[in-house]
């Protein structure tokens, strides 16, 4: 019920495909109740029909069975007569005594005569065949007539041997040895004739087509001869009395044939030519399978042949196409068994499958052999279990594949024995990344061979699996090399900087291979493998799949432009403590030109160490990090910049916040400021440096003012905490414990009313106490 129910919801989907369609229901109605008419009265119209054939078949079955009553009817009336003749005609027993002896002597003149010409009828049969030999390419002219006498021959031999049933063993022995050079020459000639039989075909390519019609008649008129033997036995044995009355020496002829059984002869010469035909091909082929199922179409051609030219010389009631066709097909069945196992590879496997397909296509299309015909299926029917085997197949020898380089590549990023490779712009990347997607469009490419899009799909999931595994490595790789750099910066390689530059640029890189394989390999080349909406759909969630993967990408690099950020934030780690505290505070630099211009020049102590270090890694990220990501490693890097001098406030132990506080920060900011726009938008750097301005804001405030304060606070970075602004005032000079909670308990109090923090938006404020 199932697929009636969808196909209806189906047709009703493509009636309403849009809103409008609605307004068109009545007139919908009407056509499919006028369709349901027709169809239903093109229905009666059949069924009528076939009632009346069934009428008319069951009538002629009445006929057919009157009629046989008729004609036993007619047998018993003969049987009578039959009986009744001895009554009828004067002295009949003696007259049937007499002619019984008479047909006795003539029976043994006919038995002495035969077996005195026997040894010369011998002669001359084997002198024929000898002359003809065994070429059934030949023209074997003496065929026919060799096929006559021997039959002679041999009827004769069966009749005496029927007849010696009734005598004696020793009889039987002495006939048996009589006729054993007979038994020879048969021996003989069955041997050509099925030598022909296996033959056939080629025999007909070379135009021996008159043999080929000789041979088909010598079976046909054996295979009439035993059918008669079969009807004759059967009628004995069901109709003894009335077959008691008929001619005894036709009857004892017929009954005393020894069955030739050409018929199944045939069907086994049949196989056995086929059989060696593929025997020699595997023997061409021994160690290539591939090889063996690209040279295998001529099996195809076979039975083709045999079917279109074959059929035309011989009866039809063989129907030798078919014969060809079962052995052809066992044959092809049993190799492509023999050819799949654990340790097919995946192309193999996936050639199988293809021949199998297109075997079948042919021998339907072409051959205009029924499916049912085909038995036993090829491969067991089993093509879809076969093509996930080979779909595993694939993902197991990528993953191996994936694994192996995974091992080289981190080995080399934790050695760092050399500088990582570089292209023609001097930007860093890792050597192996080519081979990797190289090796998965390959993969998919085979995929897509296979004509299966779910085997494409199958292959994708395991690429995006295996993509999204090795973007965690990295990612799991670089920060194990950094906290090994951290605690023990002396026992690790150089170069960490260098190589996380390689990795981050390979992520862009990789999210490149991948839009190339959405672009080139879904969208165009598996796109002729899409025949329905499902699909479709599955072409559209592969592409999903990939697109999964570009985002880990982009994700991965930009992690590693945050790690290489961490790295130099960590190297700035001391410089960073003294923030706030005695050593933080430098006095300006006043120079005086020789025209008595004055120049004053901040002075900052701490971030001049920042500047210096920022600028070295700056140096090597700007020649050899990807330009994108050097923008989002600039805005890192003054998000980190800024948590780092914020949080000073509570990490650094004794800070103490005054009016001459606000003149450092001062110079701190004169200095930071101009570096970071010469990187980046100077609208956007000051948008950051906000906070800063806060917090001078919170150093000088009075209560109000710092109520403000972290009004514009929460304006800019909704998600920034009040313990900052907590820290800040506890760390104020200029109020004591007491003014200091009247501070906090006003901002707290407004936060409450105007409900700050309340946005979803994240800035790097909260990563201040992270």
């Amino acid at each position: 019920m199932a697929e009636p129910t969808e196909s209806a919801v189906s047709s009703l989907a493509e009636l309403l495909r849009y809103p409008d369609d609605l307004s068109k229901i009545s007139t919908i109605k009407e056509r499919l109740i006028r369709e349901k008419a027709a169809v239903d009265l093109e229905l009666k119209t059949a069924t009528q029909t076939q009632l009346d054939v069934i009428t008319n078949g069951l009538n002629n079955l009445l006929d057919s069975k009157t009629l046989a009553n008729e004609v036993s009817q007619e047998l018993m009336k003969t049987d009578l007569l039959c009986r009744q003749a001895a009554s009828m005609v004067s002295g009949f027993s003696q007259i049937n005594k007499v002619s019984i002896v008479r047909r006795n002597f003539m029976a043994v003149e006919d038995v002495m005569r035969n077996i005195s010409n026997l040894p010369n009828n011998l002669d001359e049969i084997e002198a024929l065949i000898e002359a003809d030999g065994t070429d059934v390419f030949g023209p074997m002219t003496n065929f026919l007539a060799v096929h006559y006498k021997l039959s002679g021959l041999r009827d004769f031999r069966d009749q005496a041997m029927f007849q010696a049933s009734k005598a004696g063993i020793e009889v039987q022995k002495t006939l048996l040895k009589y006729f054993a050079r007979l038994d020879n020459v048969v021996k003989e000639f069955d041997e050509i004739l099925f030598l022909i039989a296996q033959n056939l075909l080629e025999m007909l390519r070379e135009g021996n087509s008159s043999l080929v019609i000789r041979w088909a008649k010598v079976l046909d008129v054996d295979e009439r001869l035993d059918e008669n033997v079969k009807i004759m036995t059967t009628t004995s044995a069901f109709h003894r009395d009335p077959a008691s009355h008929l001619s005894m020496s036709g009857q004892s002829t017929a009954m005393a044939r020894e069955l030739r059984n050409y018929g199944d002869r045939l069907t086994e010469a049949i196989k056995s030519g086929v059989k060696g035909e593929f025997e020699n091909c595997l023997a061409t082929f021994p160690d290539d399978p591939s090889d063996l199922l690209d040279n295998l179409y001529w099996v195809i051609r076979e039975v083709l042949f045999a079917s279109e030219h074959l059929a035309k010389f011989v009866p039809e009631r063989w129907r030798i196409a078919d014969r060809y066709l079962a052995a052809y097909h066992m044959e092809m069945y049993n190799l492509l068994k023999s050819l799949v196992n654990k340790d097919t590879e995946a192309g193999l496997l996936l050639k199988i499958v293809r021949w199998s397909q297109k075997y079948n296509e042919t021998m339907v299309r072409e051959g205009k052999f029924p499916k049912e015909k085909l038995v036993p299926p090829l491969l067991d029917g089993q093509e879809d279990n076969l093509l996930g085997d080979y779909m595993r197949l694939i993902c197991l020898k990528t993953n191996e594949w994936m694994s192996n380089l995974a091992k080289t590549e981190f080995a080399e990023f934790a050695e760092r024995k050399q500088e990582p490779d570089a292209d023609p712009e001097s930007k860093y990347g890792l050597a192996n990344t080519p081979i990797v997607f190289q090796m998965i469009n390959q993969q998919i490419t085979v995929a897509i061979d296979s004509d299966e899009i779910r085997v494409v799909s199958g292959v994708i999931q395991e690429c995006k699996r295996q993509i999204l595994q090795r973007q965690q490595r990295w990612v799991n790789c670089v920060q194990t090399e950094i906290q090994k750099s951290n605690a023990n910066p002396d026992d690790v390689p150089g170069g960490l900087v260098e190589y996380s530059i390689a990795v981050a640029n390979d992520q862009v890189r990789g999210a490149d291979y991948v839009e190339s394989i959405i672009s080139k390999q879904i969208n165009v080349n598996a796109d002729v493998l899409v025949h329905s909406e499902e699909e479709r759909g599955i072409q559209s969630q592969m592409a999903q799949d990939l697109e999964v993967t570009m985002d880990g990408f982009i994700a991965t690099a930009k992690l590693c432009v945050l790690e290489i950020v961490g790295m130099a934030i960590f190297d700035l780690q001391p410089t960073f403590a003294s923030l706030f505290k005695e050593a933080w505070y430098t006095p300006s630099v006043s120079t005086t030109a020789a025209d008595g211009t004055i120049t004053t020049t901040p002075g900052s102590v701490v971030i001049q160490e920042v500047i210096r270090t920022f600028e070295e890694y700056n140096a090597k990220l700007s020649e050899h990090l990807n330009p994108d990501l050097l923008n989002i490693y600039v805005d890192d890097l003054l998000e980190a910049t800024l948590v780092a001098y914020l949080s000073a406030v509570s990490k650094n132990k004794n800070v103490t916040l005054s009016a001459r506080s606000l003149d450092q920060i001062k110079n701190d900011v004169a200095l930071l400021y101009p570096f970071f726009t010469a990187f980046t938008d100077s609208e956007h750097v000051e948008s950051q440096f906000i906070s800063i301005e806060i917090l001078m804001g919170l150093v000088s405030s009075d209560r109000i003012g710092t109520v403000e304060e972290f009004r514009t606070m929460k304006e800019s970075f909704p998600d920034a905490p009040l313990r900052f602004v907590e820290d800040v005032l506890r760390a104020r000079e200029d109020l004591d414990l007491k003014t200091v909670k009247e501070y906090i308990d006003a901002v707290r109090s407004d936060s409450i009313a105007n409900g700050a923090g309340s946005s979803d938006r994240r800035t790097y404020m909260s990563r201040l106490y992270a």
